[in-house]
């Protein structure tokens, strides 16, 4: 393996249509591009602190998730581990552990890599739906490119899959 490890999570509910975008996001990363050794693209789904692990192995982490910001649905933010803080109150099922609070737990653990969270605001989260809005559907190759800068941005090359394989003609001899 060459360089440090990282790790691409995508998280969120793919039943709940657009909750699910951080994981829809890695899918088509992998789909898309060819991924170097280093690094690692996972399914977070809903799994909250089962994620303490990947997270731990990582050198650098960047989580994709829905973010309601009030923006247009569709807009990519770009924040650090800094810009988000986790909720006060209780927690009362692992499933409601939000990308702060997992962090949180991961400095607490002494374990907690450079991340980059890259939001995506939703349309529609609130209602049972295995496809993405609209607009996330459209936004899905800025997503992508986002995914691809950050690791570009710490010297991460990614070789992009080929949309449709070329095809030769076959040579007939008489």
């Amino acid at each position: 393996m060459e360089g440090p490890p990282f790790l691409v999570l995508g998280v969120g509910n793919t039943l709940m249509g657009d909750d699910g975008i951080g994981v829809h996001a890695v899918q088509a990363l992998a789909d898309s591009y060819e991924l170097a050794e280093n690094v690692r693209v996972v399914d977070g789904g809903v799994a909250g602190m089962r994620l303490l692990g990947d997270i731990a192995a990582a050198d650098y982490v960047i989580i994709v998730d829905a973010l309601k910001n009030n923006g247009v649905p569709g807009t990519i933010y770009r924040l650090r581990r800094a810009d988000i803080q986790p909720r006060r109150g209780p927690i009362v099922s692992a499933h409601e552990v939000g990308i702060a609070e997992l962090l949180a737990a991961a400095e607490f653990s002494g374990h907690l890599p450079e991340t980059q969270i890259i939001g995506v605001e939703p349309l529609e989260t609130e209602t049972l739906s295995l496809d993405l809005s609209l607009p996330l559907r459209l936004a899905m190759p800025q997503i992508v490119a986002a995914i691809v800068d950050a690791l570009h941005a710490h010297g991460v090359e990614l070789t992009e899959k080929l949309a449709i394989q070329r095809c030769e003609p076959e040579r007939v001899h008489a």
